[in-house]
């Protein structure tokens, strides 16, 4: 789905009507405006399923955040787990492991990677991940490349070793954190 000017200026006015009748349980004006605007049709799309066209794909952009951002949410589950002995083998075999940072959410930088922001407002828009407020963090240095390394790593191992109420395996977990490292500096 891609709109022409014209039919975006259409959408827009149609919203700023919906908001002015001030209708209730039906289209959210903003998030349509949000959306168009910035020309994420994918949140349409996830937010209206109906609207959706059958040979539609989430962007890769939508799909490495919602990726990286269920990355961090498992290797936080999965490590408080862990038992003390495991807890003290991950801060040995993890170059800067620190608990409270290296498995939080860092976000995207604000000035190199401003589409994954947006994305992170529209998925908080849209009531993706409750209960999460840190969509929309500003990691102040280019990220996507760190999370691709990791990607690599914990898309097969969420695939094959997932347990629940376990999480992933220790090494996986290991393996995974170790690869924001970039190869040449490990």
């Amino acid at each position: 789905m891609k709109y022409s000017q014209q039919e975006k200026l259409q959408i827009m006015m149609l919203s700023d009507i919906h908001r002015a009748l001030e209708i209730e349980n039906s289209f959210d004006p903003d998030l349509i405006d949000e959306a168009v605007s910035t020309d994420n049709y994918w949140a349409l799309s996830w937010e209206y399923p109906s609207l959706q066209d059958e040979d539609e794909e989430t962007p890769w952009e939508v799909q490495l955040f919602v990726d990286t951002y269920d990355m961090y949410d498992i290797l936080q589950y999965t490590y408080e787990r862990f038992s003390v002995e495991d807890k003290a083998e991950v801060a040995e075999s993890i170059r800067n492991f620190d608990e409270k940072y290296s498995l939080t959410f860092p976000g995207f930088d604000g000035n190199n990677e401003s589409k994954f922001l947006l994305i992170g407002s529209l998925l908080k828009r849209m009531g993706r991940f409750s209960g999460k407020d840190d969509l929309t963090r500003n990691s102040h240095m280019p990220s996507v490349a760190i999370y691709q390394r990791m990607l690599e790593v914990f898309l097969p191992a969420r695939a094959k070793n997932w347990v629940h109420n376990v999480g992933i395996t220790k090494q996986d977990f290991i393996d995974t954190l170790n690869a924001r490292v970039h190869p040449e500096n490990r």
